[in-house]
Parts: C-alpha cells; structure tokens; sequence
C-alpha cells in the first residue's frame, strides 16, 4: 500500500491514487513548469485510516439518508460524517510515513495542506474552493490534524450538495496535497481562455496583493487583466479595489492586513510580469492540449504555478455568450462572469445560513459567496455579488450550474430591493429592470431550479437512432423526467429503490 507519492513521481493518470490537484501538479513539475516541492498523502492512505477506524459503514449510512434539497437535513448529515471522520486517528505506520516525507521538504518548513479529491479538477467539474485548504502550517502535530481535516470536507454540506448537482454519486475519495508554502508577495488566478464568454484567442489574469485566496474566495476585487494569445499583447486593464491582502504574519499565521486608499487602486502587476505570466501560461495549455484555469503566485521575483485544471465551462460559456441585447433601463453593472440572461425577483441574503429564504427562480443577490452557498446557487435563476473577479469560486461555480452571473457590482446589496423583478445578463454584466426574457431568449437553463431537468428555449425535437437516458439525482422529480421525451433512467442513487 502507497501511503504518499512526490510531484516527481505523479502523471496525470495517476488520479485516482492522489486526487485531481496533485495529478495536475505532478503533470506540471514533469513539463518543468515552476512548481513548488511537495507530495500527496494518496487516497489509500484515507481509505486505509477510515477502514482501521471502523467508520465506513457508519458514513454510508449517513449518505445514504441524506437529502440535499433541505438545508436543516443536509447540515445534520454532513456535521455527523465530519465528527465520524474527525474522530479518525492515523495509524502509527501511516503518521509516520506523512511525517517521514514532511521533514524531507526542510527542517521549520512552512507548508500549505490542500484537499485533493478523486474527481475534483476534472473536465467537466471543478469542485472550485470546495473542499478545505490549511496554509502556513508547521509541525508534526498540526500537519497530521490538517490531513485529517482535509478528509473531512469530504462531507461538508457544499460539497454533498455539488457532488449531488453534478451526479457524482460514487463513494468520495480524497488525497491530500503537501507543497511548500510560497511566501506570495502577489497572486492570483490565471484562465487561458475568456472564462465569460468562451473566447479562446485570449488570456484573463485576475491579481492582488498577497495570498491567492483573496481571489479565488471573492473576498477582494481583483486587478483583470485581459491578453490576445497573440504577442502575447495586453489588450485591457481593469484596477480593482483590494481592501485588504492576507500575508504571513510574524508568528507564520496568516495576517489580514488593511491596505490604504493609495495602496488598495495600484496596479498589481506591471506589463512585463502579466506578459510573462501568460507565457507561463500559454506553455500550460500548450502542455495539456486544452485551456486552463491555474493558480499562481510571485515571491522574491519568482514566479510559480500552484494549481491548474481544465476550464470545465467553455462551452456552455460561448453558447450562452450568443444572448442578444434588449434595451431597457440599467440598475447595475458588474463583471461578465458566467453568461445567460435570466429574470425574477430579487433576494438580498446577507449569509448562507439564510439560504432557505430564497424561493425557486429568484434573482440571488450577496455581498459575495463562498462554496457555502452553493445548495441555495442551485435554486435561483441568476447570481449578483457586490465583489469577487470572473475567476473567484461564486463564478466557476455558477457557469458550471448554468446560473448567469454578474461579480463586482460593488452595490449591488444597496441599489437592488427585495422583490423587485429585474434581469440579468450574465454575458454583458449588467442587471436590468424588469423581465425582458420574453424579449430575448437565452440559449442556457434560466428561471429554473437548476437540478430540475429543465429543457432549454428553442430545443428542437429530433428523431435519435440511440437511445437516451437520464441521469436522476433527486427522486422528487422522478415523475416530471418520466413526462418527458427520454427512454428511462440510465443512473439513480440505488436508496431510490426502495425508499
């Protein structure tokens, strides 16, 4: 039995051993791409310390029983399979295997523990900021229990509520990713295509002072800057307003730190480093054969890639990009982050707790989103955030649910009312009055509770010579996919037979 792997020794189709983020990771140190050190804790190792504990039939059960369309069920499921798995302890051989390869990175090494489930980074999903990540961690102690929490956001509410909605319904399975902690001076998130409306001659780098986090949680409104492939030539700039940044702080825990008005609407990058960031990442794609969403960072000069998997919705981003314009009166303009029109009445939440408040086919509107958020993302017809850029988590997860999309509206929670009906075109950015989706028809799934099978406007009907069958993973619809012109269920979660 594997217990750990080192980047060196990882290819791409070593997936199911160590998770979507370290087979990326183990692709791009073999490319010689910058990458920092680091080794994966494999899924046998996981599967090894939940069999020695004994709790795997416990977790079954507890998925099994679970509903992810009630947020009260699916919180008491997933907080009673977390404490299973908290309550896990590693067995000697296997500590002492994590804590062998941890101390071959460095004496006082400061290391970043990151989830990396069997699924997660994939083609078509991206478990974006699902599972849990633990930064600036030192020590045997802490490395052993940071492990060990990274098994348990296997079962946190969002991401059984996502493995739900993308009809992942093996049993989840996790490595976990150990790589030196880069002291970032500056990060962020690069896309080697236009993740808004699919474009793929271009290059969006957002950025921002300090740790990549702030980016990719939306908790800043990143510096965007967008290339032509071609040169690589600079082709847009738009400063964002970064209040704060998250840095190491002199005990080697993270430290949010206050940036000043000055400070806050600098530029991030200059136009050497964003030209050759994109080079970094034109030789990614060129690697993969594909365009990739990767994560990176700058410190003393140096720039490395910590992250990269494949971009999981171009093409729903460029048949939804198609939306033609309706002239009406603009409430609010934001960034272009996942594209389709979509109407209903405006819901003003202030956190996910509130999340049974929204009502099907309403227009969600927040501060901003986390991956906590996604059972309620799940339900309404369209998405507004006051911050985040066009890659931070509420945007990949939206284009991945087909929920049009506006980020950076920045007063959006002021202008908009609750209750008010409004539209929102998530390829132009910018939420309208009124419901003008009788104007214009979109080209994506909108004004629907998004698991609910709902067809798309103008789908024409065309004999098929195979037969076509559905996937059904909430079994309350079973009697609306039996209505509709398919030839059975292919897949269902086997609790539906008999409950």
């Amino acid at each position: 039995m594997e217990f750990v792997r080192w980047f060196d020794k990882i290819r791409l189709h070593d997936t199911d051993l160590v998770g979507g983020k370290g087979a990326n990771l183990g692709e791009l140190t073999a490319a010689g791409l910058p990458v920092p050190p680091g080794f994966v804790v494999t899924s046998e190792a996981y599967h090894y310390a939940i069999d020695q504990a004994q709790v795997a039939p416990q977790l079954a059960a507890v998925l099994a029983g679970v509903n992810t369309n009630t947020t009260a069920d699916l919180t008491r499921a997933a907080d009673e399979a977390q404490r299973l798995v908290r309550g896990v302890a590693l067995p000697g051989d296997l500590a002492a295997a994590i804590l062998d390869a941890y101390h071959r990175l460095g004496e006082g090494v400061r290391v970043a523990i990151r989830s990396s489930g069997i699924g997660e980074d994939a083609g078509d999903s991206s478990f974006a900021g699902m599972n849990v990540t633990f930064t600036n961690v030192l020590g045997d102690d802490d490395v052993l229990a940071s492990v060990v929490g990274c098994w348990a956001s296997l079962y946190g509410a969002r991401v059984m509520s996502y493995r739900v909605t993308r009809a992942l319904l093996d049993v989840p399975s996790m490595g976990v990713v150990i790589m030196e902690m880069i002291p970032s001076e500056r990060s962020g998130v690069m896309f080697t295509a236009d993740p808004s409306d699919g474009d793929t001659s271009k290059i969006v780098i957002d950025a921002a002072f300090g740790q990549g986090e702030v980016v990719v949680s939306g908790e800043v409104e990143p510096d965007t800057y967008v290339l032509s492939k071609t040169g690589p030539a600079l082709l847009h700039v738009r400063v964002g307003t970064k209040d704060f940044k998250l840095v190491r702080g002199p005990d080697g825990k993270d430290l949010h730190v206050d940036l000043d008005p000055d400070e806050a609407s600098r530029r991030v990058l200059s136009d050497d480093e964003v030209i050759e960031l994109a080079r970094l990442g034109l030789r990614t794609e060129a690697h993969y054969g594909s365009p990739q969403d990767t994560e990176w960072a700058i410190a003393d000069g140096q720039q490395y890639l910590v992250q990269s998997r494949p971009i999981t919705t171009l093409g729903l981003a460029s048949q939804a990009a198609q939306n033609e314009s309706a002239p009406a009166r603009p409430l609010v303009q934001g960034l272009a982050a996942s594209a389709g029109r979509a109407s209903g009445a405006v819901r003003i939440l202030q956190s996910a707790d509130q999340g049974d408040e929204l009502i099907a086919g309403e227009v969600l509107v927040a501060k901003m989103t986390s991956p906590d958020w996604v059972p309620t993302m799940r339900r309404a017809s369209a998405l507004i955030t006051d911050g985040g850029g066009i890659t931070c988590h509420a945007a990949i997860v939206s284009r991945e649910l087909g929920v049009p999309c506006v980020v950076g509206a920045r007063n959006a929670t002021m202008v908009l009312r609750t209750g008010e009906v409004v539209t929102v075109d998530g390829a132009e950015g910018t939420v309208y009055e009124g419901d003008l989706t009788a104007v214009a028809k979109t080209s994506v799934l909108v004004g629907e509770d998004h698991s609910s099978g709902a067809v798309v406007d103008g789908a024409a009907t065309l004999p098929l010579a195979t037969r076509l069958y559905v996937n059904l993973a909430f079994a309350e619809h079973a009697e609306e996919v039996a209505a509709r012109d398919v030839d059975g269920v292919g897949l269902l979660r086997a609790e539906f037979m008999v409950t």
